[in-house]
């Protein structure tokens, strides 16, 4: 059987809805890491369950975690100039998801300017941005579920639709001793 490393969830900037989402990713048993240049929120006082800290530097976070096809990455930032340097490092990995949080104003500044460096279109097309699925979500908790919602739907090939709704399309009703 071949191995496979462990799902692992690289949370990027760990303000509240970062230590929102790594606290979901522990609860839904992700290998957890989280980094930040700010020491004291890239800790276990700030963020208990993670499994890797990493301060320092956003730039280097690669020189100190090995990426793999099963490391989905939520780079949730506090501003377009980290995103822009953070972004060319990470499209140049082989994870499977990178979703960036912020409005999709914020997004098209981001994307413009990267653009500008030249990175490619295609690489471009790889980042999920805004980051996570819309639930209309307001704190930070539930854009944390917002955002797992995403990552999990990917990563299994859900689509995201509501189980009501694929239901009602398919027209059948199936009671079972559960309904009952």
């Amino acid at each position: 059987e071949p191995y496979a490393p462990p799902a692992t969830l690289l949370v990027i900037g760990c303000g509240h809805v970062g230590k929102a989402v790594a606290a979901l990713g522990h609860w839904l048993g992700y290998r957890v890491m989280v980094k930040d240049d700010r020491q004291e929120l890239a800790s276990s006082d700030h963020i208990p369950n993670a499994d890797l800290y990493l301060p320092g530097p956003i730039a280097e976070v690669l020189s100190r975690v090995r990426i793999h096809a099963n490391t989905f990455i939520a780079v949730l930032t506090r501003n377009v100039l980290l995103d822009r340097e953070l972004l060319p490092l990470l499209v140049a990995t082989k994870a499977p998801y990178i979703g960036v949080i912020g409005s999709r104003r914020r997004w098209q500044e981001t994307k413009k300017l990267l653009l500008a460096d030249g990175m490619a279109e295609e690489d471009l097309e790889r980042i999920h941005s805004p980051i996570g699925l819309e639930l209309n979500a307001e704190s930070p908790e539930e854009i944390a579920v917002s955002i797992l919602s995403e990552i999990m739907m990917l990563r299994h090939g859900g689509t995201g639709e509501r189980l009501a709704a694929q239901q009602e399309v398919s027209g059948s009703v199936t009671n079972t001793e559960d309904d009952e």
